[in-house]
């Protein structure tokens, strides 16, 4: 990175850092609301899920069971995607227990040399999203009370994202790597268990930090007038999802908008999406860079597609 780039970054931090804290002096009742909404939305959320899910995905690398677990799945995913065996475990998990998993696994085996950063790169480009339960409880059913439509927006929030995956391999197969050092039945013990949940913790607490940040920044945003209701809930769901996906429920959009909508910022993840994917795979030589242009592309394919389809189903 270059010394210009790098002041950049301080000089935005410092602009983020005073905005908030002017929030915070101003307009405490608005700034700690905003911070309790993002907070009970880690609490109810992510540690139920997430968590468990961090420390056991943990154990399974530390143990090296990701192979006996993928013995099923290799042959199918690894025919269409060229992943290996790892990588697959790291793409069903992406898609199945939702953002910021596929981001923590591909950062994990990278680090334990269990694949390559070139294959990390590539998943991370296209296996870390939204899970399903999001998408159908969340999106479809409290934000825009349509769980008819849960069939559609599942096919177009995953199918986006397969495609996407299928059009950045080009053409490359990834081998399953040997890890460094074997765990053996003596190795096991209670210290291992101990650094995956310190590990699990440490990974959650930062989400709920990244999410009470951005909450109070998208309260910030949703306050700034605007003459076009749709531009302001694009906006704050480039920021966060969860504030930017209510918004445009609430707003008096069009369906066949809201409903595209609704599905883009979903597939975006948002720049609170990005701040926890970039503290997912520190220390692992990912980029975030390539990870925000393939989200990038994702979404507006899922943008076009849903504004195309409810056409036909609105």
């Amino acid at each position: 990175m270059t010394d210009k780039k790098i002041i950049v970054k301080k000089i935005l931090a410092i602009l983020v850092t005073a905005l908030l804290l002017f929030f915070l002096l101003t307009d405490p009742v608005q700034a700690s609301e905003a911070s309790a909404d993002g907070l009970l939305l880690w609490w109810n959320t992510l540690v139920p899920v997430l968590l468990p899910f961090f420390i056991l995905s943990s154990l399974l690398i530390a143990l090296d069971g990701v192979a006996y677990l993928m013995r099923f799945l290799y042959p199918v995913l690894h025919r269409i995607f060229g992943c290996s065996r790892d990588g697959c475990f790291c793409l069903a998990a992406g898609f199945l227990c939702g953002f910021p998993t596929g981001a923590r696994i591909a950062g994990e085996l990278v680090r334990a040399r269990h694949i390559t950063v070139e294959e990390g790169n590539y998943l991370l480009g296209f296996c870390n999203n939204v899970s399903p339960a999001f998408l159908i409880g969340f999106c479809m059913t409290k934000s825009l009370g349509r769980p008819d439509l849960t069939l559609p927006a599942l096919l177009l929030s995953f199918g986006a994202p397969i495609l996407t995956g299928l059009l950045t391999r080009r053409g490359r197969s990834f081998p399953s790597m040997a890890a460094e050092k074997k765990t053996s039945g003596s190795q096991i013990s209670f210290k291992i268990a101990d650094a995956c949940i310190m590990n699990g913790l440490e990974s959650i607490l930062k989400l709920g930090c990244y999410m009470i940040l951005f909450s109070m920044l998208a309260r910030l945003l949703r306050g700034v007038p605007c003459p076009y209701p749709a531009l302001t809930c694009a906006l704050v769901g480039i920021l966060e999802i969860t504030n930017g996906i209510s918004l445009t429920a609430a707003s008096a959009l069009p369906a066949r908008l809201s409903f595209s909508l609704t599905l883009g910022i979903a597939a975006f993840g948002g720049l609170s999406g990005l701040a926890q994917t970039q503290s997912m795979i520190q220390n692992s030589g990912l980029s975030s860079a390539s990870y925000l242009r393939a989200k990038s592309l994702t979404a507006v394919l899922v943008t076009a597609s849903a504004f195309f389809t409810a056409r036909f189903i609105l």
